[in-house]
């Protein structure tokens, strides 16, 4: 434990004791100015970001790109002080605050008995989009890297938690993924993000190769349960909407496409075509494509 985990941790629960008694318009007003400020000072991220787009989207004039990069910092800054505001909300509450689309998709999936494994991304705000699917049928576990803060750990796990879901970590997932399918129940799981080079299979993404975790496929193909697509996209005024997508199920599949990588290629291009569509409530400041296969060099 270090005084920086001290200090960050102090400033989270301040956040939140602000939360629970300024209303939703200065709420928003705080996010944006926040955003602002990280997206000026921010030079590392911003540059990232900045890139990323470029190679995204070449056809985007540069002041197209810098307008959706700063949307993307507002939006982020959203999630953070909507999700803490979402938590202090009741079950009631949070029902009718998101909006659900697709629900039959998720519960054709459930009926399977095979346990549902929810495919979403760092988009919109995934974090009040787990805790409104917890509500829907039953609480949900999601695989989720730790921070590196622990006292900041605890508090979101307790905050991810509040209606019942739970967390598992990714080092131990395996094994309670698997318990949790045998269960018939419902993990969450990002691929989204950046991973070693020794751990990845590369997928398209934007046209790029992207080092992308194996795992969804992996347990797909040893559970059989289906993939639903969800994501969570803010509608304004505090509210969003989480869309439920048509289940991906091996038994509908080609042979040529059940394998580990073409499954994950799929997964991956279910997630460009939601970022494609709303580009402004992806994390472009992640380095996406950090690792590179053997051999390229730009």
């Amino acid at each position: 434990m270090t005084v920086r985990d001290v200090v960050e941790h102090a400033a989270v629960r301040g956040a939140m004791a602000a939360l629970s008694v300024l209303p939703l318009r200065s709420r928003s007003g705080l996010a944006r100015t926040a955003a602002r400020f990280y997206y000026r000072v921010g030079r590392s991220r911003r540059t990232i970001a900045l890139e990323n787009l470029s190679r995204a989207f070449p056809s985007l004039q540069e002041g197209e790109r810098a307008s959706i990069a700063r949307r993307c910092a507002e939006n982020f800054s959203g999630v953070f002080f909507d999700f803490l505001a979402a938590t202090r909300l009741s079950r009631e509450g949070l029902r009718a605050a998101v909006e659900m689309e697709g629900e039959s998709h998720y519960r054709a999936a459930v009926a399977r008995g095979k346990g549902v494994f929810l495919l979403s991304a760092h988009f919109g705000n995934w974090e009040i989009g787990a805790l409104a699917a917890g509500l829907l049928a039953a609480p949900i576990a999601s695989v989720v890297r730790p921070l590196d803060n622990p006292r900041l750990e605890r508090e979101l796990a307790r905050l991810r938690g509040k209606f019942g879901n739970r967390t598992i970590g990714k080092k131990q997932a395996a094994r309670e993924v698997l318990r949790e399918m045998r269960r018939g129940g419902t993990v969450a799981i990002l691929i989204d993000q950046n991973v070693l080079a020794r751990e990845a299979i590369f997928v398209p993404f934007f046209g790029r190769l992207a080092a992308t975790s194996p795992a969804l496929g992996l347990l797909q193909k040893k559970t059989d349960a289906a993939v639903v697509p969800v994501f969570c996209r803010p509608k304004g005024g505090g509210r969003y909407t989480l869309r439920f997508e048509p289940p991906i199920v091996l038994a509908d599949l080609p042979e040529a496409d059940r394998s580990v990588e073409a499954l994950t290629a799929r997964y991956t291009k279910v997630t460009e075509n939601a970022v494609r569509a709303d580009p402004e409530l992806w994390l472009w400041m992640h380095n996406r494509w950090r690792t590179r296969p053997t051999g390229e060099t730009t």
